[in-house]
């Protein structure tokens, strides 16, 4: 077995989306890891033929491949497991790294942190609906709920789409991962045993999708109902019925959530203002979710694409 050198790192996508998606995401991505020399895998799911493609047009990038619609998780495992660099970072092809991102996450190697979480933006900003998209899967993860959580007013909550991970995370996490746990779960196991997790700001990426109403719709009531499973699952001991009358408080008290994150800068808070309506649409869909997913009771699985 290889021993990676203590200051090397991987850079690992999970992929399953369109081409252009993933094109925008190299793009930003193969110029910061050569300079620093970071191994760059992509672990996709997708038809043999069209990842075979993808290897002869990005001769520099090792691709993993997956069978088509392979869980999220399972896409993130299979990757970090081909990882040999001393300490990973993940990210998502519907991603694009802000242009010191892949440096950023390299001073992190070696200095005894466990996982270190950096901070999402909108790259799609020009419709509400994509703010709305934002706000609702991603608009927990900035500065500002970092900060929140370094003053004793929360947990730092951190993303599978842009987290890096030492060595020493993976051996215990990738197994989880291939098991199908997503990244809440991954990370209350990891705080729960004692690893040393971090927020840096400076670690950007932006979310680089258009959405359709219906479809996040259902993107969200899935992904809900997945949620309140799993928490089940890890919590055998709790009320069903005390989390079930909860969640129709969701949609306002998440809204109010992210609304603290949207109010640092002028253009943030009308961005938010203009995408409200769609915002806590998601939100509902979400808390409709988890509720159906309380009555049906503890699971493991996870959501499929």
């Amino acid at each position: 077995m290889t021993i990676p050198h203590e200051r090397s790192l991987s850079v690992v996508v999970a992929s399953f989306r369109e081409r252009p998606v993933l094109d925008a995401c190299l793009a930003a991505l193969i110029p910061q890891c050569a300079i620093v020399s970071a191994e760059l895998i992509v672990a996709r799911a997708d038809e043999p033929v069209r990842i075979a493609a993808l290897s002869k047009d990005y001769p520099s990038v090792r691709f993993v491949p997956l069978p088509a619609g392979t869980s999220i998780p399972r896409i993130r495992g299979a990757g970090l497991a081909e990882a040999g660099g001393a300490f990973a970072a993940l990210t998502e092809d519907h991603c694009v790294a802000d242009a010191r991102w892949v440096e950023t996450m390299r001073r992190h190697v070696g200095t005894g942190e466990d996982v270190v979480g950096g901070a999402m933006d909108n790259a799609r900003q020009s419709r509400a609906i994509d703010w709305g998209a934002f706000f609702a899967e991603y608009g927990f993860f900035s500065a500002l709920t970092a900060h929140a959580a370094a003053q004793g007013k929360g947990a730092i909550l951190i993303t599978g789409a842009n987290v890096g991970y030492s060595r020493r995370v993976l051996e215990v996490a990738v197994p989880w991962m291939l098991d199908g746990a997503w990244e809440n779960v991954v990370h209350d196991r990891l705080r729960a045993s004692g690893m040393v997790m971090v927020f840096d700001p400076a670690a950007r990426v932006g979310q680089n999708l258009h959405y359709a109403l219906g479809a996040f719709v259902a993107d969200r009531y899935r992904h809900g109902h997945d949620y309140a499973r799993a928490r089940l699952a890890e919590a055998p001991g709790a009320s069903r019925v005390v989390r079930l009358a909860a969640t129709a408080l969701l949609p306002p008290l998440l809204t109010m959530r992210v609304a603290r994150t949207a109010v640092g800068s002028s253009a943030r808070a009308m961005a938010f203002a203009r995408a409200l309506p769609f915002t806590l649409v998601f939100f509902g869909a979400w808390a409709a979710g988890e509720a159906v997913g309380y009555l049906r009771g503890p699971s493991a699985a996870p959501v499929e694409q």
